[in-house]
């Protein structure tokens, strides 16, 4: 017997608990609680051992006793049979217990009703799934899925009437169920599941809930989920079908993807594809000179963060239009016309040149960033453009969802780069690009790696060149490498491929480059286009040297001399954490000796180079010294430094600014960029990059230079000030 408290209001006669074993990990006790006012939440339960050990919860229910406290544990030694427990309560109030023999669930709920036995079921389902962790504990999930089966009626049946992509079905409930949002359980003979059901359907993941239950509190029992018995339809065959009874589930089952689809990442993408799949409408602009107005929505798409873009143009000289609102299956957004980005649009200013009702403006073109719009995938938006007579019209764009990489490209082709300004890019170019730019990051998977050759096994330098389309150059480089001594005796060469359906092609190439000259390279093959800052990167995670030189692949070393000299500029003074050589157009005339930055006409830093277009000797091109960066055409930087601050930053797209964050960067944590005029290669410039169609006709590089400026706008300021782009010319005049 256990002692009892020294101090009781009430005593009581002792008392049976019925056990009732549930799995071998789980327990329940029950005993009648008709007489006793117990303060639950101060409850607790003592054997002579101590207190029972924890998680465990108590719940008033309605049992075959009568009005009972039910207890649920994790089995124990305390809760065994013939235990003698003390249940003391906040307000001094004592209970003795004895365990009695267990019996099995369906046992003890003999004589219940449904609804009793589902109150029961309920409590057991949510406190296994949540406070006791048991939700896969197969005998507790065997056990209640009996005690359901036994008071199973047809009436109480749910109809599986679709399959919802590869794991889900979708079942039609019976008459009963709250037409709100209901937090419920699902049970199967093997688990239990917390699932939100809403209205007079259900999709549950896994098909092992078939011939299981559904437990919703305040209905008439436990409810059958029927098996198939067959095949079932995909909801979108529903979709495609014919019937009334078919389309509306299958508009129900969109309704309730869509409704899961902002917190339920496996939904959102069902929605996505059922509606990649499923007929859009023919998209519809107004394009009549002989109308009072014209109006075109050309793009709208989803930014893979739950904002829209849409671009397109509105014609109103007589101010017919009162106002727009952006639609889609989920609602409608008004929109506010003054706010939106405006830019020219001469291509349509030629249909209306001689339109009765006058031409379209300086500014007909609009985009627009709404955010929390697209917290669904949405297939196709529309326009509605209200009238001042209370008409409308419908305009209606392409469909919507597009992979992030042509999303990405399509938002930074919608407005002409000459057109572009600091507040159209901030306020709705910027806001679209940065988190497609991510959804394409987030898509980068691991790269397959392809040595050729022995790797060198202590190189003191890693030469990383990114390859991307452009391959007229690898050939001169790779000789120029393999047949320089210097070069070969303390260097490894890495190839990072960022085309990789252009795999089969280099490999080849470089193999018979390697079989040529003898000197061993890797090559890294990129899953998918990421960008020049990505390819580095990738490459130096591989690389093996203390020193790495990030090179581009049209730069080609004008003699057998460029190495050396940045290597010692490095081994000699430790403030240096990278340095930078003298680049020549293939005049020979300057194309970097240093880079350093200035004000553009818009009030942003852009980046320049020292001397470009001076000759090749120009005397203040030839002294070395400070600079505040170095091109990341052919950048040498300690790999401890670079590791420090790791790597270049990838938010960038495709390629630029990314060389200047990274020496701002280094520069952040102390570290100085030298210029090296010793070491001279041919610099081709932009052949890297002109191939890449979303670099060279888009915005990219007017949003890199924004992100640049404001992230190192301060930083940039302080530094001009003490290194000048004069500086190096002062100097020459003073020597």
């Amino acid at each position: 017997m256990v002692n009892r408290p020294a101090a009781s209001k009430d005593a009581a006669a002792m008392l049976s608990a019925l056990q009732i074993a549930l799995s071998p990990g789980i327990v329940l006790l029950v005993f009648p609680a008709s007489s006793h006012a117990l303060d639950l939440p101060s409850l607790i339960l003592r054997s002579a051992e101590g207190p029972v050990a924890p998680p465990l919860a108590w719940q008033r229910l309605n049992t075959a006793f009568g009005p009972s406290l039910v207890l649920i544990a994790r089995a124990q030694a305390a809760l065994a049979t013939g235990s003698h427990l003390a249940l003391t309560d906040g307000q001094g109030v004592t209970l003795d217990l004895l365990v009695t023999p267990p019996v099995d669930l369906p046992h003890a709920t003999e004589g219940l009703s449904a609804a009793a036995v589902l109150g029961l079921l309920h409590f057991i389902a949510s406190k296994a799934t949540g406070t006791l962790r048991h939700s896969d504990d197969e005998g507790l999930a065997e056990t209640c899925h009996a005690a359901a089966q036994a008071v199973m009626s047809p009436g109480r049946t749910a109809i599986p009437v679709a399959l919802c992509g590869l794991d889900m079905v979708m079942w039609s409930l019976p008459d009963g169920v709250p037409p709100r949002s209901t937090t419920c359980y699902a049970l199967s003979h093997r688990r239990l599941r917390r699932v939100q059901i809403h209205g007079s359907i259900a999709i549950l993941r896994d098909r092992q809930f078939e011939d299981g239950y559904l437990l919703v509190a305040g209905t008439d029992g436990p409810i059958h989920l029927a098996p198939a018995g067959g095949r079932l339809p995909a909801l979108a065959e529903l979709g495609r079908s014919k019937d009334v009874e078919s389309r509306t589930y299958y508009r129900r089952g969109l309704a309730e993807l869509a409704r899961r689809a902002a917190s339920e990442p496996a939904a959102r993408r069902l929605l996505r594809d059922l509606q990649l799949l499923a007929p859009t409408a023919k998209a519809h602009r107004i394009m009549q000179p002989a109308r009072p107005f014209g109006a075109a929505l050309e793009l709208g798409l989803c930014d893979h963060g739950g904002g829209a873009f849409i671009r397109g143009w509105l014609r109103d000289p007589l101010g017919i239009v009162s106002g727009m609102s952006l639609r889609s299956d989920y609602g409608e957004v008004r929109l506010d016309l003054d706010s939106m980005g405006r830019f020219a649009r001469p291509d349509v200013a030629e249909t209306y040149r001689d339109s009765p009702f006058g031409g379209i403006g300086p500014k007909a073109g609009f985009v627009a960033h709404l955010a929390d719009v697209a917290v669904r995938p949405v297939a196709q938006w529309s326009m509605r453009v209200e009238l001042t007579t209370g008409d409308s019209a419908m305009l209606v764009a392409p469909p919507a969802i597009l992979h992030p990489r042509g999303a990405r490209e399509a938002v930074l082709s919608a407005v002409p780069p000459s057109e572009i300004t600091p507040a159209l890019m901030r306020d709705c170019i910027a806001p679209a690009v940065a988190p497609l730019h991510a959804a394409v990051l987030a898509q980068q998977a691991a790269p397959e790696v392809i040595v050729l050759g022995t790797r060198p096994a202590n190189p003191a330098l890693s030469i990383v060149v990114p390859l991307y389309r452009n391959l007229r150059f690898l050939r001169h480089q790779y000789a120029n490498f393999a047949r320089n001594p210097a070069v070969r005796a303390v260097a490894e060469l890495i190839y990072v491929l960022d085309s990789p359906e252009q795999q089969a092609d280099v490999e080849h190439a470089l193999r018979g480059l390697h079989g040529l000259y003898g000197m061993p390279l890797t090559l890294i093959v990129q899953s998918s286009n990421f960008g020049y800052a990505s390819a580095c990167n990738a490459g130096a995670i591989v690389a093996q040297g203390a020193i790495l030189l990030m090179l581009n692949s049209d730069v080609i070393p004008a003699g057998r001399g460029w190495l050396q000299p940045m290597l010692e500029a490095l081994g000699t003074d430790p403030s240096l954490v990278a340095v930078g050589p003298k680049l020549l157009f293939e005049d020979d005339s300057l194309q970097h000796a240093g880079l350093f930055f200035e004000l553009g006409a818009f009030g942003e830093w852009y980046n320049n180079h020292y001397f470009k277009g001076f000759p090749r000797c120009y005397p203040a091109a030839q002294q070395a010294r400070r600079v505040p960066g170095v091109t990341g055409a052919a950048l040498c930087v300690r790999r401890a430094a670079y590791e420090a601050v790791d790597g270049f930053t990838t938010d960038y797209v495709i390629g630029d600014y990314e060389d200047s964050d990274l020496c701002l960067k280094l520069r952040e944590k102390g570290g100085e960029i030298g210029y090296v005029p010793g070491a001279e290669l041919y610099h081709f410039e932009r052949q890297s990059i002109r191939d890449h169609t979303g670099y060279t006709h888009s915005l990219a590089s007017a949003y890199n230079r924004q992100m640049h400026h404001r992230r190192w706008s301060a930083a940039i300021e302080e530094l001009m000030a003490r290194m000048g782009p004069d500086q190096a010319r002062r100097r020459d005049r003073q020597g």
